[in-house]
This record gives structure tokens, C-alpha cells and sequence, in this order.
């Protein structure tokens, strides 16, 4: 045999994203893929024929590696046999409170102030009945191409919540055999009919996120090998598809990589893929904060998607370094040794109180340490200067660049901060006992160990704690329960006095201002007798994302906020009605050549506290 033929023997096999992502949604059939390939074409339609919001499904492939751990290449079921096995589970009534962080310092305590304590969620079920909080189905094992077509059916993954029957999803696959997961259909509820009072911990609530193990079996020429196993999350709705977080899933998670192999970390970073897209990302977010419409939108100093300014951006020569630096500057220090509330990004953080004498660094957002070490090397010029990164199909990469390319592209969809929970998961993810090898989550086995009655720092960051590694849901018991309460609650500019706008908390999946069709429909209108003025007006004005919800309808100023329960509650009841931010061509000239733009919103129902105010006027 060749040693060219040696080389390419594949010994074992491996599945990839390491990290899967989904997305509840409430349509009964239709889903869509998020893009495999960083800046990959999207799915340009989001909801079905009736409105409802279609489902992200996660897609997962095996690949073989030879001795070397060398990528050679995709294997389907054109050459294998492939056998999936998926296990999800929700367990967060089963767990403990989210009040903070955990391993920040606010929650550790001092000598004379004590650390956080949280308690257990649902703390009136007691005993053995407690193992009816969580929501645990049977692994199911799916093998064979175009299996399941049609959804549901053996291949669910269905459990009890005190014993009312709550589904999580289901597995199918496709023509080459590979592995579709759909998760939750966006249902939450409570088991004794209470409203939801607050954003993370309520009380007899469930809802149908999840997460857990993707493991597979392969028959490959006679021989049955166990490929390295993989992960899914399920999350809420990406109501921002393609706006990113300033730090996200995978920034954090590559971070977390160079730790466990400082091999990863490149000797300096690359313009196209550690500089440019970090600072993309302030631009992009114009379309759901105007804050960063103001500071970072098109037309302005800072527009980073100004052609003129990326070839300044990228020059690494002494002529640009004043430029390079004075950017540079405006980013808070990620060691965090003292508040710096004007800073970039303007985000809240971890140790968020929005309180305005507070001295706690982290009240915001860093970007994270090896986020400011590029920037660091950039300033010196100390960087490759390869512009932005061409648009590059699948099929245009190796399977090496493939799978280094579908983990990161599969992660960049998700959050990396700020944890106050967050999105789609949250602080435990950037601990390196969660992890097998990078990008791997370690997966625990065993009886799920009582950590008692209030989980402390101490007893979270303790070794073999509950960060050493994950069981199925482990990863999302953390989160907000439901979801939606937490994502109904996180808005931007809670002190208006301070900024209208800013700081935020992930306007890149809950948008806070945006650009309505209706503005769109008069920015797009050609005719002479629209006027310049009434078009910079509709494209300067931005609606808040949440109006009809935690907001008045009718734009006021300062804006009418309603309260917090009924706006919740309304929202858990409505959230498939929110409008999704989509590229859409612009008019250009004087205006950006491509406008996102709140799309396929639907009619809310009248707002529970203005009910109340008609019956008080009527009555009266």
C-alpha cells in the first residue's frame, strides 16, 4: 500500500458541529437550517403559509480521521452504516435558581458581605417527586437514509412534567443519512395555571427547550467503531438572524478551546477572522439598537461596513496606527480591574443591578481576554492583512475547512455574553471541566448527584462539581424558565437619563429598535412626491421591537413601558406574532444599498393593562 493510501486510512470517525444548535418554533412541519459556513447563504423564508414560525433544525454529519486525527473526509450512508442515538432532557424546574453568575465575583462573597445562595426551583416538591420536574425521555435511536420524513411519531423525544406529557422534539434523516434534529415547538406552561411573575424562576412553569448527547455507531468495512460524540442546544427564536452578538457562542467557546490547547491560538490574528467581523458586528447591530444606529450605523465615522474605512482598517503600516489605536481605546479592559461605563461594547454584564452607584466593574460587558489580545497585536500592526473574507460555498471547502468551518458557523449564531442568564446558554459554558476536548462537551454518566438544598459558589466551582461535565440538560438548566419570560425582559437604556437607547443586554437575537415594513415600503418609494425629507425620516425613526408587548403601541417619549407581569405573561402567549429582522434590499445613493428590515409581523392582541384602563374609563 502507498504511504498516500496509509495516510488516508480512516481509523475512527467523528461528528460535527461539536456543538449543535436549534431553535424552537411553532409551525407543525416546516423548518430550516442555519448556514454551515461563517456569512453562508440563510434561509430566506422563516414562517410557513399560515404565519407561524418554522423551526431551526440542527444537522449533524460523521467524518473520518485517519491515525494523525487528519480530517479525510465526510462518510454518508452511500458507504456506512450509520445508527444515531440522541438523548435530550429540560431540567430546569429541577434545579436551583438563577439570581447571577456564579463565578464572578460578585457572587462569592467577602468577609463581610455573603456570596449568593441559590435556592432550589419548585422547593415545595419535595423527595421523590421532585424527579417529575424533569423532563427526561428516552433516548432514541434513528439509522437508515430519508428515515422519518414526516416527523413525530417513534422517533420523538416526548417526556412528563408532573405528569403532563411535554415533547422536545424529534429525529429524522436525510438523503445521505445524516442526522435532523428538531427541538421544542416553543410551548410553555404552568402546571397549576399562575401567571409568571419574574425573568428567570418561575414557579410550576416548563417550557421545551433542551439539550444533550448526539452519539452514532459506525459500520465502516466490516468493522463497528463508536464516533466521538457531539452535543445539541436548543434555544429560543433567533429573532435576528445574521446580526451577531459582539461576542459570540464561538468566541467564547474557542476561547475555552485555547486553554485546554494552546496550540489553537494562532501566533496573530488574521484581519478576515479575529478583527474585521469582531468590529462588523457593531454595524450590523444599527438594524436592532439605535444607539448603534447612532454610534456605528451607515453614514457615520465608524460605519466598519464603509468600504473606505475597511482598507484603513486593514492597512497594519505606522500611516493608520492613530486610527487603529483610537479604536482600540474605546474597548473596556477584559481583566476588569475598575468600572468604565462609557466603554465599548455597551452592553450590560454579568454582575448587572442597573444601579446607578455601583462600583462592580462587570455591571458591564467585556469582550473577552483573547478578543483584546488581537486588538492589541492590530494596534502594533502586528497582523495579517488579509481584507474581508470572501463568500465560500461548502462544496468549496476540504472536509478539514469544513469542519472547522461548520463549528464555528453553528456557534457564531449563538451568544457569548453577557450571562444575565442569556440566550441560548450561559456562564458554566466558559469552564474547561465542562469540556472533553475542544468544542466537546464532557459528557457525565451515573446517578445525577443532590447538591442540596441552595447552590453556592463554592459548591458550583468546586471540583467535580456540577461544571464537570454535563448530562443531558445540563447545558440549558441554567436558563430562564421559560424562556420567553427572560426574553421579554431584557430590553436596552433602563435608565433613559443616562442614553435612550443604551447600553443593551443581546439585542442580536431580542432586537430592540428596528426598521418596520411600513418605514421600509416609504424608504423604497421612488416617486418624486415622497421627498427627501419624509425618506430620511422613515429611515432615521426606528420602532421598539417590543411595542404592544413591554411597550406602548403608539410611540411616545419617553416610551410607555408597561409592567413587567402582564408584559411577560403577554409575550409567553405571543411570541410566535414578533416580527424577524431580514436583509432586504436598499435604496441606495444616499441610503444603505441593503436595509434589515422587521418582517412577517403579526397583530397582537390589545395589551392586558390598557384592557384594564378602557374598563376603568368605561366604568367611571
Amino acid at each position: 500500500m502507498s504511504t498516500a493510501k496509509t495516510e488516508d486510512a480512516i481509523v475512527r470517525f467523528a461528528i460535527y458541529p461539536s456543538i449543535g444548535l436549534a431553535r424552537v418554533g411553532n409551525s407543525p412541519a416546516g423548518y430550516y437550517f442555519g448556514p454551515e459556513v461563517p456569512g453562508g447563504p440563510r434561509e430566506s423564508q422563516y414562517r410557513d403559509a399560515q404565519g407561524r414560525l418554522k423551526r431551526m433544525a440542527a444537522r449533524f454529519r460523521i467524518y473520518g480521521l485517519n491515525r494523525r486525527g487528519k480530517v479525510v473526509k465526510e462518510i454518508t450512508a452511500s458507504e456506512a452504516r450509520i445508527t444515531w442515538k440522541v438523548e435530550v432532557a429540560n431540567t430546569k424546574a429541577a434545579w436551583y435558581d438563577f439570581l447571577q453568575a456564579l463565578d464572578i465575583p460578585a457572587s462569592l462573597g467577602t468577609n463581610t458581605a455573603p456570596g449568593v445562595a441559590c435556592a432550589r426551583r419548585n422547593a415545595d416538591v419535595v423527595g421523590a417527586a421532585r424527579a417529575g420536574l424533569a423532563i427526561t425521555p428516552p433516548a432514541v435511536a434513528i439509522s437508515g437514509r430519508n428515515q422519518n420524513p414526516k416527523g413525530a411519531g417513534k422517533y420523538s423525544l416526548t417526556g412528563k412534567f408532573l405528569g403532563t406529557r411535554v415533547y422536545l422534539g424529534e429525529v429524522r434523516t436525510d438523503e445521505g443519512g445524516r442526522l435532523i434534529f428538531l427541538g421544542g415547538r416553543g410551548h410553555s406552561a404552568s402546571h397549576t395555571g399562575a401567571p409568571a411573575t419574574t425573568f428567570a424562576n418561575n414557579l410550576g412553569w416548563y417550557d421545551d427547550t433542551s439539550d444533550g448527547p448526539i452519539e452514532a455507531t459506525v459500520e465502516y468495512r466490516g468493522r463497528s467503531h463508536q464516533a466521538t460524540g457531539a452535543w445539541v442546544v436548543v434555544g429560543p427564536p433567533d429573532y435576528a438572524p445574521g446580526v451577531l452578538g459582539v461576542v459570540t457562542g464561538y468566541d467564547l467557546v474557542f476561547e475555552v478551546a485555547t486553554r485546554l490547547d494552546p496550540s489553537l491560538l494562532p501566533a496573530k490574528p488574521r484581519f478576515s477572522e479575529q478583527i474585521y467581523p469582531l468590529l462588523q458586528r457593531f454595524t450590523r447591530q444599527q438594524w436592532v439598537n439605535a444607539g448603534m444606529a447612532r454610534d456605528f450605523g451607515f453614514g457615520t465615522p465608524t460605519d466598519f461596513e464603509n468600504p473606505e474605512l475597511i482598507k484603513k482598517l486593514n492597512d497594519p503600516s505606522s500611516a493608520t496606527q492613530t486610527l487603529r489605536s483610537t479604536i482600540f481605546g474605546w474597548f473596556r479592559n477584559a481583566d476588569y480591574q475598575y468600572p468604565v461605563p462609557a466603554a465599548q461594547p455597551p452592553y450590560y454584564g454579568d454582575a448587572v443591578t442597573l444601579n446607578t452607584s455601583t462600583t462592580d466593574p462587570r455591571e458591564w460587558m467585556a469582550i473577552l481576554g483573547t478578543q483584546y489580545r488581537w486588538l492589541e497585536q492590530w494596534v502594533e500592526g502586528n497582523f495579517v492583512a488579509d481584507g474581508v473574507a470572501p463568500a465560500v460555498t461548502w462544496d468549496e471547502l476540504s472536509p478539514a475547512e469544513q469542519v472547522r468551518q461548520i463549528d464555528r458557523a453553528v456557534l457564531d449564531e449563538a451568544l457569548g455574553g453577557p450571562f444575565h442568564p442569556g440566550a441560548e446558554f450561559t456562564w458554566p459554558m466558559r469552564h474547561e471541566s465542562m469540556y472533553r476536548a475542544p468544542f466537546r462537551l464532557k459528557r457525565r454518566t451515573g446517578k445525577v448527584p443532590d447538591w442540596g438544598a441552595q447552590l453556592t459558589s463554592s459548591i458550583a466551582l468546586a471540583a467535580k462539581g456540577p461544571l464537570d461535565g454535563c448530562f443531558p440538560g445540563d447545558v440549558t438548566r441554567w436558563m430562564a424558565v421559560p424562556w420567553q419570560a427572560d426574553t421579554s425582559s431584557c430590553l436596552s437604556a433602563y435608565l433613559p437619563y443616562v442614553d435612550d437607547y443604551l447600553p443593551t443586554f443581546w439585542p442580536a437575537r431580542v432586537p430592540n429598535d428596528v426598521l418596520t415594513e411600513d418605514q421600509y415600503r416609504v424608504l423604497m418609494d421612488s416617486r418624486p412626491s415622497t421627498g427627501d425629507k419624509q425618506t430620511a425620516f422613515a429611515f432615521a425613526q426606528r420602532r421598539k421591537w417590543l411595542r404592544g408587548i413591554r411597550y406602548a403601541e403608539l410611540p411616545t417619549y419617553p416610551p410607555k413601558i408597561y409592567p413587567s407581569g402582564p408584559a411577560i405573561n403577554k409575550f409567553i402567549g405571543e411570541w410566535d406574532k414578533m416580527g424577524i429582522i431580514e436583509a432586504r434590499r436598499g435604496p441606495g445613493g444616499d441610503f444603505p444599498a441593503e436595509v434589515w428590515v422587521e418582517t412577517g409581523r403579526r397583530p397582537l392582541t390589545q395589551h392586558p393593562t390598557e384592557v384594564a384602563l378602557i374598563k376603568i374609563t368605561d366604568e367611571s
